[in-house]
């Protein structure tokens, strides 16, 4: 069968539309995804300025990280280190105490928890997938957290609070704890396990209510 001029025109026609379209929807979900994600860095700035009662001194149980796991779920983990990376800049700008260290130990802390579970739930093809990303962050986050705390976090609080003896003052309930080391092994390690475990719920649950109406 012969293929007329007329033919090809139109088939010619007709991709160029496809094309266009597709630009299209692609422009839209990246206009879409700019906005989400920068709601959601508005939300984790907000829940990181409310502060719950504390665990043991300047520990404190908090959502902030929450839709930065949204956002990693549902764009990719650069989403969430993004989300991540903005709520500590308005904090060190707007509302620091520590000069900027302590958001930039958060960062840290935070983006070791954020990256790998978004990484290995956008990653894996497992129906296990949401229980390994989250413990494999939980790991990450709590090995991240121990060093930055040993080397960044618990000299600036000791600095910022009269010395190390105040700081291990606050943590007085657990007696193993004797020093900078004790301190971070069995006050603040444990906290950073029961953080990972509280994010990882209520991350997974909000995800779940959101996944429709967010679009991954």
């Amino acid at each position: 069968m012969k293929t007329t001029k007329h033919e090809v025109n139109a088939d010619v026609s007709k991709n160029h539309v496809n094309k266009s379209v597709a630009s299209a929807k692609s422009k839209s979900f990246t206009t879409k995804a700019m906005v989400t994600i920068s709601l959601l860095s508005a939300l984790s700035y907000v829940f990181m300025l409310l502060e719950s009662p504390p665990f043991i001194g300047f520990l404190r149980l908090e959502l902030s990280d929450i839709p930065a796991i949204i956002g990693g779920f549902t764009y990719g983990p650069i989403a969430g280190i993004t989300i991540e990376l903005i709520k500590n800049l308005i904090k060190a700008i707007t509302a620091t105490k520590t000069a900027g260290i302590g958001e930039l130990a958060n960062f840290a802390i935070s983006v070791a928890y954020v990256f790998p579970a978004s990484f290995i739930y956008k990653k894996m093809q497992s129906k296990h997938k949401t229980f390994i990303a989250f413990g494999a962050a939980t790991i990450s986050m709590t090995i991240a957290g121990f060093l930055v705390n040993y080397f960044v976090t618990v000299p600036l609080y000791a600095s910022l609070y009269g010395g190390m003896e105040n700081v291990l003052a606050g943590a007085a309930v657990i007696p193993a704890i004797k020093d900078k080391f004790t301190l971070i092994l069995y006050g603040i390690t444990p906290f950073n396990i029961v953080k990972g475990i509280f994010t990882g719920l209520v991350g997974h649950y909000t995800y779940r209510f959101l996944k429709n109406k967010l679009g991954s």
